[in-house]
């Protein structure tokens, strides 16, 4: 990884990557040689699909199983099944023992100093409930929200949930065009967004006429002006709003069914669709990201809160559930970052003894080189966790002998659809993914033709199936899709994997199509609609190609109509007006047709080797 010095923008566009977890073998257990430190890297993977049809765990059959596989090839978390999701709504999931750190504080802004204790945000998100109700958002409803990492994000989505509305999640940085397909997809009835994303909102919803109330505004500034014709958010809250449950207003939600987000992710190939995830999905992974072989962090009790920064994008399933509401449901004081920036993260340090953090690999490079940052800065951090990208194990070695103190990296994998962590632990070999959260089962499924369908034992290679309780509901609306990644009750994640025989999980690779342009995932078939919207092209094919930066980079293979003269810069500037800045294209080839087999999928792999 090349040593680079990362401007504010540059760092956060690394780090909106989560939208999936990408591999991490770039450590080796037996290479560090440091004895005192304690590392265990982290991994994060693919944005996947899950399944329709709920599964649940016979926990009594795997507690306190010291076995790892049973006879059918099945590998099962050795860690005792947790218990106490069932039946929870998220809200009630978060404010479940709120009376504890009432007064605490619970988020600020990094940049405004603005800050919320829990009374605070559990007043607030209630009064965000009423207000959609008496705007006509019913039970069912699907509300976006196109923010960067403020605390109000917090007051939106648990209010939504008291509402029994949804969320559906947008990336801020998206053009108008990309926004507008997520809001018509989702069905989404209502938008938050900042005072500067506005003009971009107001663009993506003309014409939208399942949009029933105006944008509401939250203004980033005291001085920002709330546009004409949109709510302010301090409206939608303020003090002639009563509380959700001093309303009498009732919301009937069945936690096992009903969805409660509406990320997008692209699974494992196609165009990017709607996650359900549902109460049961989120709230099951918050409780199984809570046992001790898996999280260093505890509940907030007297003097003790966890602190913890949060850059990683909140409208990514792993901002928002591993880094902002499990710690919210710990008690945690979480710190907003609405960008990132290294001075920024440093101003964060100093004022703040952070206990945790969440990062990318590019901030540990940062970290590493950064001679501002000291032992004085992460001595209270329990726990680094660090996903989206390769790190590089000189990278760390470099960061813990010159901050000269001991950091656990925890290591882990997992998936949009499924919540999103399916593996993951504070102590594991450096080049694992940890091992299985509670109430998980995985197969290694053969995918070559001497073994393909057969479940794998121990040290074989196979694409990794998943079921427990933090699996998706579905993709919205599109039972074909759901159906393509399941067999059975089992979903198919596309990547391979491998066990150790102590039960750690190895990612080795993956299977499907998506390109990862500095960890973010990138769809094929999105940019080839896109390219064949151009007059002058009949056919297009887009694959991803090594880059040394960014790790991959879309490369177009465009068929020409016929007696038409295409420019490569043409093509490259007519998709970059259409899509955010990591989907556009790097290279443009001009071919005379595109491979494709005899049921008209396109040959990939034939375009690699042009």
């Amino acid at each position: 990884m090349s040593r680079l010095c990362f401007s504010a923008n540059n760092v956060i566009n690394k780090l909106n990557i989560i939208s999936s977890w990408s591999v991490n073998r770039a450590l080796s257990s037996r290479k560090v040689g440091l004895n005192s430190i304690k590392v265990t890297g982290f991994t994060n993977s693919f944005n996947h699909a899950n399944w329709s049809v709920r599964y649940y765990l016979n926990c009594s059959n795997i507690q306190n199983q010291k076995s790892i596989v049973d006879d059918n090839n099945i590998f099962k978390s050795f860690i005792p099944c947790v218990d106490g999701f069932q039946g929870l709504l998220l809200h009630q999931c978060i404010w479940k023992n709120v009376d504890k750190w009432w007064n605490k504080t619970a988020l600020i802004n990094a940049v405004t100093g603005k800050s919320y204790t829990y009374r605070e945000l559990k007043k607030l998100s209630g009064k965000f409930a009423t207000s959609l109700r008496k705007n006509n958002l019913r039970p069912g409803d699907t509300i976006a929200v196109v923010l960067t990492n403020v605390p109000e994000y917090a007051i939106i989505v648990l209010g939504a949930s008291e509402a029994g509305v949804c969320a559906t999640l947008i990336n801020p940085a998206y053009t108008a065009k990309e926004i507008k397909k997520q809001l018509e997809n989702s069905e989404a009835a209502a938008v938050v967004t900042s005072s500067s994303n506005y003009p971009i909102v107001a663009e993506s919803i003309k014409g939208n006429s399942l949009i029933r109330l105006p944008i509401i505004v939250i203004e980033e500034r005291t001085e920002s002006p709330t546009p004409e014709n949109s709510i302010n958010f301090k409206d939608f809250t303020g003090d002639g709003v009563k509380e959700f449950e001093k309303t009498g207003l009732q919301t009937e939600r069945n936690p096992e069914t009903d969805t409660v987000f509406l990320p997008y992710s692209s699974g494992t190939t196609g165009l990017p669709k709607g996650v359900e995830l549902t109460h049961r999905n989120i709230v099951a992974n918050i409780f199984q990201e809570r046992v001790k072989e898996v999280t260093a962090s505890t509940e907030a009790i007297g003097d003790h809160q966890e602190i913890l920064p949060v850059f990683l994008p909140l409208y990514h399933i792993f901002g928002l559930v591993v880094c902002m509401l499990n710690y919210l449901g710990l008690g945690g004081k979480v710190i907003c970052m609405p960008s990132f920036s290294s001075t920024a993260l440093l101003e964060v340090m100093n004022k703040h003894k952070i206990t945790s953090m969440y990062v990318a690999p590019p901030i540990v490079q940062m970290l590493a080189n950064d001679n501002r940052f000291m032992k004085r800065h992460i001595e209270n951090i329990k726990l680094i966790t660090c996903g989206a990208a390769p790190t590089g194990e000189e990278v760390i070695v470099k960061f813990l002998n010159r901050v000269g103190t001991q950091v656990n990296f925890a290591q882990g994998y997992g998936l949009t659809e499924t919540s999103p962590v399916i593996s993951k632990s504070v102590k594991a070999p450096l080049d694992s993914s940890g091992i299985l959260v509670p109430n998980t089962e995985v197969r290694i499924v053969g995918y070559e033709e001497h073994n393909r369908g057969n479940n794998l034992g121990v040290d074989e290679t196979g694409e990794i199936f998943v079921r427990g309780p933090q699996v998706m509901k579905g993709y919205f609306k599109n039972p074909k899709a759901t159906a393509d990644t399941m067999e059975g009750d089992w979903f198919k994640t596309g990547d391979l994997g491998s066990f150790d025989n102590e039960g750690h999980l190895y990612i080795r690779g993956r299977l499907k199509e998506l390109i990862k342009v500095q960890g973010y995932q990138v769809a094929p078939a999105e940019l080839e609609d896109i390219i064949q919207g151009h007059e002058k092209i009949a056919d297009a094919a887009v694959i991803g190609v090594s880059h040394e930066r960014y790790g991959e980079i879309p490369k177009a293979f465009i068929v020409p109509k016929a007696n038409m003269i295409i420019d490569e810069q043409e093509i490259k500037d007519y998709v970059a007006k259409r899509v955010t800045k990591y989907k556009q294209l790097g290279h443009v080839v001009l071919i005379d047709k595109i491979p494709k087999s005899a049921a008209g999928k396109i040959l990939r792999r034939e375009l690699q080797k042009i």
